[in-house]
């Protein structure tokens, strides 16, 4: 069996390059437990750090043609798991938007790994519905937080369906905008302090 090591990164970038799983697998080997921790550090989550490190490396071997070229891999791999990272948690954000229930900590005692993370999206989001104008914060909460229909919601505020379903829009909207401007900020300082 041909022997391979990461002395000559260069060298065993072409290999990789070339579709060769033995290189693969050297690379893999010396990167996984990094891209893992910086997963693990920003998700707060073994599972979906576990995902990262198998998109990270799923797209390494998907681009392997651009390793040729590749001067400073180590940067190169930061970039690929910081944007995966990020998508990540822009999806996971988004899913919590459709949520009907805000998670608080005295619901539950017992502590999860998720819940610090939920207690702060729940801070955060509870911030986005404060700062919407009264009327679509009325409709927000009556829908996502009392599971009310928009007709309900137009008989209890006598206002019509349409407008129940406009000023819905509106508030998701300005949630959206609030919380995206906001987490990327956060994921943002998370990376430059954990690459740092």
């Amino acid at each position: 069996m041909e022997q391979i090591s990461l002395h000559n990164e260069k060298d065993l970038l072409l290999r990789v390059a070339e579709g060769n799983e033995v290189a693969f697998r050297i690379l893999y080997d010396h990167y996984r437990k990094k891209i893992y921790a910086s997963g693990l550090f920003l998700t707060k989550s073994e599972n979906l750090a576990q995902e990262l490190v198998q998109d990270v490396f799923m797209k390494i071997w998907e681009k392997r043609e651009q390793l040729r070229k590749i001067d400073y891999f180590n940067s190169w791999l930061r970039t690929i798991a910081r944007n995966t990272a990020i998508n990540y948690m822009r999806a996971r954000a988004m899913e919590k938007l459709g949520i009907n229930y805000i998670p608080t900590p005295e619901i539950n005692n017992c502590f999860t790994e998720n819940d610090a993370a939920d207690r702060e999206y729940a801070v955060l989001l509870q911030a986005a519905v404060n700062q919407l104008p009264s009327q679509q914060q009325k409709v927000y909460m009556l829908h996502r937080q009392q599971g009310l229909c928009h007709e309900a919601i137009a008989e209890q505020l006598d206002i019509s369906v349409l407008t129940s379903k406009k000023y819905m829009k509106l508030a998701l909207r300005s949630i959206r905008i609030f919380l995206e401007h906001r987490m990327d900020a956060a994921i943002s300082l998370a990376l430059v302090i954990y690459f740092s």
